[in-house]
């Protein structure tokens, strides 16, 4: 991968742009000029004239915002006047007042929208997810891009990327400047910084408690289309239902603890330049997060903003469960119900709760042990699930905080070739794995009628430990419905959100 195309900070594989090789094409039925690829496993609707079977093409993935300059230099706003040829237009509209109405005036404009966001739309009944751009336009807009900002070096243009040997590259920064990012509408609920981003927090009297090594956010689940390369006939696999919640972690690791005194041990290490006064010690303490956010991230955490949800279930569930987790152990889990208040914690996902009910589903743990960090099974979580369940009842817990065992959505478990069939085409793993795992079907937990959002496959035994998700057509395009009204649920809000340095 060649050091110009960069991954953020934030970067996550799901809403990236991915240098591809653009395979076989087959028409679409009832068109003469539109054909049917797939890229990355997804279905996508090219022009026959403009796309052709091995082109290397940039493909960027759906619900992705693509950054203006990009759109602008490349005159793609449907909106012409944010476009560069916006004056080349005006005196073109103003010569003729009929020119707007004209094929030549459809060519010198684009069909983005102002937000730049890439959506999956239906074109003769069939689905196209994403976009692909030539690596020609990129070219050309970075380079207008560094000259607008003033930033261009002797680095040779971007054309001198040899696209080829960059097939199979994901990123989101180009020389430095983010072209992709998950899309979000703006003025979204919730879209206010928390924890480290928040105003305030670091302050030179507060001690970041977070020690290196100890504690780690939940890697992205990949979509599984897309790395269809890491499933072998023989590989293990154990599918589960994707819960339409929101992420939550706990952790029992070593954290740090301010000594007593500790803002006059700051204050007069400062004044030397140099740690002369040890400020802190080590000690296990609970450590619990959102997917992004670590809500005790600091020794004195100024007040949280309630953030999306209006109330702190993240913080309120680590501390009905740390007292049963063992050193060194971090739980991941999905939380899902109603909030105090009746408010749901997904819109129409009541998962069989009732109002003011919730539950907690434990799907992943580590442990750190002497020789490293161990990644537990899902029978090891099953059996951790039922451990903590019978230490809250011995414990008599009346808290109307209630756990929920992963066994119960328990889809799969076995090879993939004994889904697929013997003799089954690997190429068919995904349609399969739907069909047999009914995630076009109505949510059977849900009293509600809501499509199943999907599935989370994992390789038992991988050494790197992965998850992969499979999402339902049917709840694809109820999240569109819902983008499109400007209704973004917690998860993706907290993927868009930049985080701090």
């Amino acid at each position: 991968m060649t050091e110009r195309l960069q991954k953020s900070k934030d970067f996550t594989e799901e809403y990236c742009c991915s240098v591809v090789r653009v395979g076989e094409l087959t028409p679409v039925e009832n068109s003469d000029r539109l054909m049917r690829t797939r890229i990355n496993g997804e279905s996508i609707v090219v022009n026959k004239e403009d796309v052709k079977e091995g082109d290397v093409m940039l493909y960027v993935s759906n619900e992705c915002e693509i950054s203006g300059w990009f759109l602008m230099a490349n005159n793609m706003y449907r909106h012409f006047e944010k476009n560069a040829n916006r004056d080349e237009v005006m005196a073109r509209k103003e010569a003729d007042t009929e020119f707007e109405k004209s094929d030549e005036f459809k060519r010198m404009v684009g069909y983005f929208e102002d937000t730049g966001r890439v959506k999956m739309i239906k074109l003769r009944g069939c689905p196209s997810f994403g976009v692909l751009f030539k690596p020609e336009t990129m070219a050309l807009a970075v380079d207008i891009e560094r000259i607008a900002r003033e930033t261009r070096t002797d680095q040779p243009p971007t054309e001198a990327i040899d696209w080829e040997q960059e097939v199979g590259t994901d990123f989101d920064t180009i020389d430095g400047l983010l072209f992709v990012k998950p899309y979000v509408p703006r003025n979204t609920p919730g879209s206010g910084k928390q924890g480290h981003g928040q105003k305030g927090v670091a302050r030179w009297d507060r001690l970041n408690r977070m020690v290196p090594g100890q504690f780690r956010l939940h890697y992205d689940t990949a979509p599984l289309k897309k790395h269809l390369m890491d499933f072998k006939p023989q590989s293990r696999i154990d599918v589960t239902v994707k819960m339409h919640g929101t992420s939550f972690i706990c952790a029992n690791v070593l954290t740090k603890t301010p000594l007593r005194f500790f803002r006059l041990r700051r204050w007069v290490n400062r004044l030397f330049g140099r740690e002369l006064i040890r400020e802190a010690r080590q000690e296990y303490g609970m450590v619990v997060s959102s997917r992004k956010v670590i809500k005790n991230e600091w020794n004195d955490q100024c007040e949280h903003p309630e953030g999306f949800y209006g109330h702190d279930i993240w913080t309120e569930y680590g501390n009905v469960i740390y007292p049963y987790l063992d050193r060194g152990l971090t739980v991941y889990g999905e939380i899902f119900g109603y909030l105090p208040g009746g408010k749901m914690i997904q819109k129409d996902y009541d998962y069989g709760c009732k109002p003011d009910q919730n539950f907690l589903m434990l799907y992943r743990a580590t442990q750190h042990t002497d020789e490293g960090l161990r990644e537990l099974s899902i029978d090891e979580v099953i059996q951790l699930t039922e451990v903590i369940t019978e230490r809250m009842k011995d414990a008599d817990d009346d808290s109307r905080l209630r756990i929920f065992n992963i066994q119960n959505v328990r889809l799969w478990q076995g090879t993939v070739a004994e889904l697929i069939g013997e003799g089954g085409d690997m190429r068919d793993f995904p349609d399969r794995l739907a069909k047999v795992c009914k995630i076009e079907a109505d949510e059977p937990l849900c009293r509600n009628k809501v499509p199943r959002e999907g599935v989370v496959v994992r390789i038992e035994g991988d050494e790197v430990p992965e998850a992969f998700k499979l999402k339902s057509m049917r709840f694809l395009e109820r999240e569109k419905k819902a983008i499109d009204h400007g209704d973004v649920d917690m998860e993706m809000q907290e993927v868009a959100q930049p985080t701090e340095e």
